[in-house]
């Protein structure tokens, strides 16, 4: 599991050199104003990537946010939508508590209600993340569609549950667009 780990992190390391920093006044603005909206303290790497990659975020002292090329193009309601998806994972500190889980699962290999519950943490983490979101004035609906969108559109790192936080696993998808659509509601 250890190796799993640190494979993972060695191949989002090399991502994250091939990738390039996002630049652009509307870029800059609505990162800014997400950092702030989030209450994150310390500097963030917005990257862009080449490479068709669901748009995620990692790091604990140094965090990055890596976008796909593609990102240039959506509108600036789905661009708020992922940075402040992303940035949630920052400011609620997704990437250690991810560390600690995947941790526990290399000492613990053999217990599969540690395995439960990392898998569960991920779940929960995710639906947090949206929660933010919701509150912070995303239309539910307008949400769930970028997020559909982005699962459709992209597939994550094979490595990425241990290393990095995706903002849109397939796997998770029914039970978050669930989650989601019943904040519309006021459920």
């Amino acid at each position: 599991v250890l190796g799993w780990m640190a494979a993972g992190r060695l191949g989002l390391a090399a991502l994250g050199r091939r990738a390039r920093p996002v630049e652009g006044e509307e870029w800059m603005r609505l990162l800014k104003d997400a950092v702030w909206m989030l209450d994150i303290g310390r500097p963030v790497r917005l990257l862009r990537s080449e490479e068709a990659t669901m748009p995620m975020a990692w790091g604990i002292l140094r965090p990055v946010v890596l976008l796909p090329a593609e990102a240039d193009e959506w509108p600036e309601e789905q661009r708020t939508h992922v940075l402040l998806h992303e940035l949630s994972h920052v400011a609620r500190h997704d990437a250690l508590t991810q560390l600690l889980a995947g941790l526990a699962c290399a000492l613990h290999w053999f217990n599969p209600a540690v395995w439960y519950a990392s898998r569960r943490l991920r779940v929960e983490r995710e639906r947090a993340c949206d929660e933010r979101v919701l509150s912070l004035g995303a239309e539910p609906k307008e949400y769930a569609q970028h997020l559909l969108e982005l699962a459709r559109r992209f597939r994550p790192l094979r490595s990425a549950p241990l290393v990095s936080v995706t903002m849109a696993r397939p796997s998770h998808l029914e039970g978050r667009m669930l989650a989601i659509l019943n904040h519309v509601r006021g459920a």
